[in-house]
């Protein structure tokens, strides 16, 4: 009978990410670089296969009526590790102190900039091969970086933001992940998935649940870690400490402090004296920082999506335009604009205008940059050159009316479709595949991995709705209704810039208090909704992020972490 079993529920994992200056297996590199934990759900996975080729004899019958028949296996290559886990999205803001202490806390600067307990694993899919705790740009490309310190997640006191401008590499910088499998404190199971690689993440949000991330990718192989971690109530254990293997502690060794008074912290050896071995070894502890925190979950219930047609010459009546409304009327004095009905547009939007006669500085030409508008009520409004000026509805930005409105109308339209949710997900994928030789006579092993297309893509569900002001507003029935009319039927392309807000658009502003992340697409495909026919009807969206040509990396523009105030 087994005398030590292991659960998964008592497993923690950990991510060891290594700087591209020392990123090779290399005895004094492996314990280099930084360290997070990274809480995990249930239903976790990672295995590693073999490829196999399988030949086989069949001969006709001899004369005797004999006929052979047999196969043989032969193992060809293992194939790459693959995992699986998934995470909650958890922003807060950071409380300050640096991991190299052994505090655990994420940033050593300010002490108060906005971190995701899961970033690391963001940086590294977005293209990241250097961390720093003492910057603002704490991931970053170093190797050859397309602009000047290659930002990839920046971290400010009001947000943090991760953009995708660096991901176009063929191979991304590996990464470490160490499952610790705790059941027994002095037995601990400990896998390691050296040179790891995101493939893709994905999120679905249910309108039930708490917004959680589905991660997945490859590593070159699993190795059993379980001889190479000791436990103690030291800081840090001595130079010549025997670990569970009965060798000397080396680098890239987990050490666990069973009496940290913020619970057992883990580290990663980073160094050793070998000249002195009664001195402690050198530790890189966990950045665990909010990982007990219940204060930053974003409930799913909160999430919206804002689609607006990405060309201006689009947001007219007959192809997509959005929440619009009839001009009529233009003060020449105060220089608001009047509608004749509810416009439902918003301070800040981009609106186009045309058909307004007299009044023609009003329209939309290619010299007129008074396109966004500051509202004054559901009915008037004001036209501005900036969004800055908009937002404040002042300044030099506004237009002025010199011409007399000659009560003919003309439309204004913001283009936005606003789509209350039932549900929904979204998708970014690497597309990576591994390099593994074919040689006879020898098992190979996976040499590197390659990036392939990347992909973004994602759905939203939401009821069929009909408001008394439908046409006009921007719902789920008219948003289908345009995408079928005889002006969107002539482009092959459409073109929608779609926002997403997990945690609601009121949580995705700066200094809310309320966790939430937003993603935006500035340029998606979106496909004609279909009908869900169920108790009560609904649309499901599909739409697929495109760059504005090959080798532009701007199919996500950004994706914004809005902190929890106190966690």
């Amino acid at each position: 009978m087994a005398d030590q079993i292991y659960f998964s529920r008592d497993t923690r994992c950990f991510i060891q990410f290594r700087d591209s200056g020392d990123n090779n297996t290399t005895s004094t590199n492996l314990g280099k670089g930084g360290f997070w934990e990274i809480p995990i759900l249930d239903g976790y996975s990672f295995s590693q296969t073999t490829n196999t080729s399988e030949i086989t004899l069949s001969e006709m019958e001899s004369t005797a009526g004999i006929s052979r028949r047999g196969r043989r296996m032969f193992t060809d290559s293992l194939a790459p590790a693959e995992w699986s886990f998934s995470t909650y999205v958890r922003p807060f803001k950071a409380k300050g102190g640096s991991a190299a202490t052994g505090t655990g806390k994420a940033d050593g600067t300010s002490g108060v900039d906005v971190h995701a307990v899961e970033e690391v694993l963001w940086a590294h899919m977005a293209g990241a091969d250097t961390y720093n705790d003492s910057s603002s740009y704490n991931f970053k490309r170093a190797t050859n970086p397309k602009a000047t310190n290659g930002p990839v997640l920046t971290s400010t006191t009001a947000v943090s933001e991760l953009v995708f401008t660096e991901s176009n590499r063929s191979a991304l910088n590996s990464m470490a992940i160490f499952f610790l499998i705790e059941t027994k404190e002095g037995e601990p199971l400990v896998y390691k998935l050296p040179e790891a690689v995101v493939n893709d993440v994905s999120i679905d949000f249910d309108v039930d649940g708490i917004a959680t991330l589905a991660w997945s990718g490859f590593a070159k192989e699993v190795k059993d870690w379980s001889g190479r971690f000791l436990s103690g109530t030291d800081t840090a254990p001595a130079s010549n400490a025997t670990m569970k293997d009965g060798n000397a502690i080396d680098y890239g060794d987990l050490y666990m402090e069973t009496d940290n008074p913020l619970g057992r912290a883990v580290s990663i050896v980073a160094n050793k004296d070998t000249g002195t071995p009664s001195n402690a070894a050198t530790l890189t502890q966990a950045v665990d920082e909010s990982t007990t925190s219940t204060a930053n979950f974003i409930r799913n219930r909160l999430t919206s999506v804002t689609i607006e047609a990405k060309t201006d010459t689009d947001k007219i009546p007959s192809i997509f335009p959005g929440s619009h409304a009839v001009i009529s009327g233009a003060n020449t004095t105060t220089d608001v604009i009047t509608t004749s009905t509810a416009h439902g547009l918003t301070t800040g939007d981009t609106v186009y205008i045309t058909g307004v006669s007299g009044t023609t500085e009003m329209n939309h030409s290619g010299t007129n940059t008074h396109k966004y508008v500051g509202v004054a009520s559901t009915t008037t409004f004001k036209l501005y050159d900036t969004l800055t000026n908009a937002n404040s509805n002042g300044g030099t930005g506004r237009k002025d009316l010199t011409n007399t409105f000659s009560g003919s109308g003309g439309t204004v339209a913001n283009g936005k479709y606003k789509l209350t949710l039932t549900g929904g997900s979204f998708n970014i994928a690497n597309n990576i595949t591994y390099l593994v030789p074919e040689e006879l006579g020898a098992i190979n092993k996976p040499l590197e991995h390659v990036t392939g297309t990347r992909a973004a893509s994602g759905t939203a569900t939401c009821y069929l709705t009909l408001d008394s002001d439908d046409r006009t507003n921007g719902t789920s029935r008219q948003f289908f209704n345009d995408l079928v009319s005889d002006g969107a039927m002539g482009k092959v392309v459409n073109k929608f810039k779609v926002t997403m807000d997990i945690g609601g658009s009121t949580a995705a502003t700066s200094g809310s208090d309320e966790p939430a992340i937003q993603v935006i697409f500035p340029q998606a495909h979106i496909e004609v909704p279909t009908h869900q026919i169920e108790d009560v009807i609904s649309l499901e969206t599909s739409f697929q992020a495109l760059p504005d040509d090959f080798g532009d990396v701007d199919e996500i523009e950004k994706i914004t972490f809005f902190p929890v105030g106190v966690y």
